[in-house]
């Protein structure tokens, strides 16, 4: 009886605190997407949601990255070491918008330093991703390998012709079009290793937590793809419904280790 409060003491706060899992996440979703719909046709409420919901979104897989780092005797420990730093960075990315916004009130550059933040983040949590894949590394079938590889290959094709093709013929701009690339180009490098990560779980009890790096990995995609056609041809503004993409793509990757966290105390 004693061993078993030992235990649950130790447990991470979100593992204690149900209400801060998925159905949570999926109201702050239907909430956000609400709000971004009802003020439209108020631009000035509009930018004020939308440089301060992304930036709080951000944080949700940075917490609970944090919170996983507490448990010693986490399996993912060393590869969510390498997440949370890429999540911080991220995070800044999106703080650093807003403070561009909000605090210096002028016109937000492209690209910024916000934008070196964002990139800066991609290696860590693909190093996170890998460093733990490394470990059933002789589990791994070809097959599945195969199928990552397809994927791969069926996206950057998808790019070439939905981004880069087009958004050479609209822009000259070598900086903005090459870090316009990088972002989806680095997508599909994450999207690569989790679907891997969910082809070797698949069946098992850690099979959710890599669907939602799936998802949050094919999420970031689609919403820098369509954010780097609408910047190259000037119709983006703040509060454009495609953000809500990068704030459903938050969510994903923190309910990714808050999976893994849920299977490991159940």
């Amino acid at each position: 009886m004693r061993l078993g409060r030992v235990v649950w003491e130790r447990a991470p706060i979100l593992v204690k605190t149900p209400i801060l899992g998925i159905k949570a996440a999926v109201v702050a979703c239907i909430a956000i997407t609400i709000a971004y719909l009802l003020l439209q046709p108020f631009p000035a409420r509009l930018y004020l949601l939308s440089n301060t919901s992304e930036a709080a979104f951000s944080l949700v897989p940075l917490l609970v990255a944090l919170d996983a780092l507490k448990m010693r005797d986490f399996p993912m420990i060393k590869s969510t070491r390498w997440l949370a730093l890429g999540f911080l960075f991220w995070f800044l990315g999106e703080a650093t918008y807003s403070i561009y916004a909000l605090v210096l009130g002028v016109a937000i550059p492209y690209p910024s330093l916000a934008d070196v933040f964002w990139l800066t983040g991609y290696p860590f949590v693909l190093a996170g991703m890998t460093i733990f894949l490394r470990q059933f590394r002789f589990a791994v079938r070809r097959e599945d390998l195969a199928i990552a590889v397809s994927a791969s290959v069926a996206a950057i094709v998808l790019v070439a012709v939905l981004l880069i093709i087009p958004v050479i013929a609209i822009s000259t701009d070598l900086i903005t079009n090459l870090v316009g690339f990088a972002y989806p180009i680095l997508d599909i490098a994450l999207l690569s290793a989790s679907i891997v990560g969910a082809l070797l779980f698949r069946g098992g009890r850690m099979a959710r937590g890599w669907n939602y790096l799936v998802l949050g990995a094919t999420l970031f995609a689609l919403g820098d793809i369509l954010f780097s056609y609408a910047a190259a041809k000037g119709v983006i503004y703040d509060g454009d419904p495609l953000e809500l993409l990068y704030d459903y793509g938050y969510v994903c990757f923190g309910l990714s280790i808050y999976r893994q966290l849920k299977v490991l105390w159940q």
